[in-house]
């Protein structure tokens, strides 16, 4: 706003500066003393506020191309309105413009015409021949006097001068020696400096020459100046002397004189400077085209700016609005129809700002319902998935990806046949999925089974029908869990029961068998004959054998059976591993080791009894599956790539690797091929490393899967400040 104040009253001063120079270059022109000597700073002045105004004609200009190359609003109407402001105002201007310039030269030359400039030249003639008159009878005169005073002594000259005076026209009569010098005077001007003829004017008297001349005299009068020589008539004369005469002319006929005198002069310097004049005038009104036209420009740009500022307003309002910004207001500022319709709009956003209100707690409401079921989803442990009829996956949770094995797949807006793709184990779970929805079942639930790498997942999955409306497209809400944890937890807890009782009922009635049998053997081996006494041995023997046998199943059943507290303490895993390998080592000299340990050792959260009897288990169960052949058991931790913050331990041999038959159930109870084995070996490492949070698998090395036995191990490393 400021900017635009001092930019209009720079344009007002401009316009006051050139109004005010072009007046005074007018009277200049016209001839007015005070302003001729300041013609050409008026001219400058008119020509530098010209050249302002140019240029922020200039920047207007400029300004309306760069608001046109980015189509700002309102500018095409800007542009259409200023050139109509032009259009309408330039022609009459111009046409005034043309016929000034016309009407002026015209006028300019009527000044000069011929019947004007005879009339001025007769009036000089005829002034000059009044002059001629005037001029020869003061001359006579003259004559007649300094004839009359040669006749007279030179001492009584002087005398005569007054009676001479009254005789004639003359004001002053002045009688002069020889060397120049006044000798007497006689007159009736009051004025006492009278002036002596110039020394010209006695060489050309002597020289036989009259001296007579018009000059001015005070009071802006002419008078006649006349000189003669007094001839020397009478012999006793020494010298000739000199007689001046001064004859005023008429105030009426100088003042006439004078003032034909300088008409003419003008005339003649207007008629000299004629073309110049024009020039002049024409270069004037050219000044003032250029204002009126610079004038024009401006107010055009102004009223237009002023016109379509509320056009403007509106079509960047309705901008807004049209992105979505219902808060857009616009002043009111006239009462006209424009006026009308901006207070319209104002109305119209007002309403629609209170309805984008409502609808925008109303789509608040629903985000916040969605981030509502969506975090309840997030932090369900059930899969859920929500299909339309054309098999697309619309919503998945977190749970959904994780029991799918499809972390970090985009499976949304994919067809469900691309989980099958992805992942052919789910082949069984996508068919469930494709045939409910062709079904048109409102409601079921059913299991599947899936089998990934070696390993079976039973899935309970559940399905819900979506109802089709306007908004809603129908289709089908899927939710799934994987019941495998479950089955095995049941299953464990199954058998750890069997194992608990079988090993009281069975642990109670084993001493009381092998005391009797010892007592037996005891009383009655040296008591029998030969014969009966290697029967009895071998007996009791084989009693006594089978009873170590039962007490160490027995054994096997409790440990399997208990649950023991663990006592986790931090610590590394490599000299536990170290020592445990210390004991087989010395003792059987069949099993080869190879260590290949982590460096440095990051410190584990464990329980040191129980992974001693960890890794105790894995090595008997290679050293058993080897018989009496030599085997090679190669140990290796690692940092894990895959789960953060997890070491793991990889135990594999050179052996014959697992069956396939039981691979798939390898860590259940009474799942081996050992003749001797109770099957509860691996499943008891299995627990121990669930107590410990981690994981567990086994397969056989090679393509083919016909190599050495591998187990592998992951288990969280310790965590100071989550361990606090």
């Amino acid at each position: 706003m400021n900017k635009t104040i001092i930019k209009n009253s720079l344009i007002f001063l401009l316009v006051l500066v050139l109004l005010s120079s072009l007046y005074f270059l007018g009277r200049a022109v016209q001839g007015a003393e005070q302003f001729n000597r300041i013609y050409l700073w008026l001219f400058g002045a008119s020509i530098l506020a010209v050249l302002i105004l140019g240029i922020i004609i200039i920047q207007r200009l400029i300004w309306l191309y760069i608001q046109h190359r980015k189509n700002a609003a309102g500018i095409k109407l800007t542009s259409r309105m200023v050139k109509t402001f032009i259009a309408l105002s330039l022609p009459p201007v111009l046409i005034v413009y043309l016929f000034s310039t016309q009407f002026l030269n015209n006028y300019i030359d009527s000044w000069f015409d011929t019947k004007t400039s005879q009339a001025l030249n007769d009036s000089l003639e005829l002034g000059q021949i009044f002059l001629d008159a005037q001029t020869r009878q003061a001359l006579i005169q003259t004559r007649k006097i300094a004839k009359n005073l040669a006749e007279i002594d030179e001492p009584r000259q002087a005398i005569y001068l007054e009676k001479y005076l009254d005789d004639s026209s003359a004001s002053s009569l002045i009688l002069i020696s020889a060397s120049g010098n006044s000798i007497g005077q006689a007159s009736n001007d009051f004025d006492l400096n009278i002036t002596l003829p110039p020394q010209s004017a006695y060489r050309d008297v002597r020289n036989g020459n009259n001296f007579v001349r018009t000059e001015p005299k005070s009071g802006g009068q002419l008078q006649i100046r006349t000189l003669v020589k007094i001839d020397n008539v009478l012999k006793f004369r020494s010298s000739y002397r000199y007689l001046q005469g001064l004859f005023a002319i008429q105030s009426e006929y100088s003042n006439l004189a004078h003032n034909i005198e300088t008409a003419s002069i003008g005339y003649n310097q207007q008629k000299y400077q004629r073309e110049q004049l024009k020039s002049s005038f024409n270069i004037i009104l050219a000044l003032v085209l250029m204002l009126s036209m610079l004038l024009a420009l401006i107010r055009a740009f102004s009223s237009a700016k002023k016109l379509v500022a509320p056009v403007r307003l509106l079509s960047k309002a309705t901008q807004a609005i049209a992105e979505g910004d219902y808060s857009q207001k616009i002043p009111v500022n006239s009462k006209d129809e424009i006026g009308f319709l901006v207070k319209s709009f104002n109305t119209m956003s007002s309403q629609l700002e209170a309805s984008s209100a409502l609808a925008h707690r109303a789509q608040t409401d629903a985000i916040s319902q969605k981030w509502y079921l969506e975090s309840v989803l997030s932090h369900l442990s059930s899969g859920v998935l929500s299909i339309n009829n054309e098999q697309r996956i619309l919503m998945a949770n977190a749970a959904a990806n994780k029991i799918l094995n499809l972390a970090g797949r985009d499976i949304l807006n994919q067809n469900i046949e691309f989980l099958a793709i992805k992942n052919k184990s789910l082949s069984p779970f996508v068919e469930l999925i494709i045939t409910k929805l062709k079904d048109h079942s409102e409601e079921w639930q059913q299991e599947t089974l899936i089998s990934e790498n070696d390993l079976r997942r039973v899935l309970v999955v559940r399905g819900s029908r979506i109802p089709k409306n306007e908004q809603e497209e129908g289709g089908l809400v899927v939710v799934f869990d994987d019941q495998t944890i479950i089955n095995q937890a049941q299953r464990d807890a199954a058998w750890s029961e069997v194992a608990r009782r079988l090993a009281h009922e069975v642990k109670n009635p084993l001493t009381p068998i092998q005391l009797s049998a010892e007592r037996l053997r005891l009383r009655f081996l040296n008591k029998l004959p030969e014969e009966d006494k290697d029967i009895l041995d071998r007996a009791t023997q084989t009693i006594v054998s089978q009873v170590e046998n039962l007490k160490t199943l027995v054994n096997a059943f409790s440990d399997y059976a208990k649950a023991p507290e663990l006592k986790r303490e931090p610590g590394g895993l490599n000299q536990l591993i170290k020592e445990a390998i210390d004991l087989y080592f010395i003792s059987h000299a069949g099993i080869n080791f190879q260590l290949d340990l982590v460096s440095p050792e990051p410190t584990m959260y464990i329980d040191k009894v129980r992974f001693s009897q960890l890794m105790t288990n894995l090595i008997k169960n290679s050293q058993e599956s080897a018989g009496s052949n030599e085997i090679n058991i190669c140990i290796k931790t690692s940092i894990s790539k895959i789960i953060d913050n997890s070491l793991v331990i990889k135990f594999s041999d050179d052996g014959k690797g697992f069956n396939q038959k039981i691979l798939k159930h390898l860590f259940e109870p009474y799942e081996t091929t050992k003749v001797t084995g109770s099957g509860l070996g691996l499943a008891i490492v299995k627990k121990i490393v669930e107590e410990h949070g981690g994981n567990i698998k086994a397969y056989n090395q090679g393509i083919n899967q016909d190599g050495g036995a591998v187990i592998e191990i992951t288990l969280p490393i310790y965590q100071p400040i989550h361990q606090k």
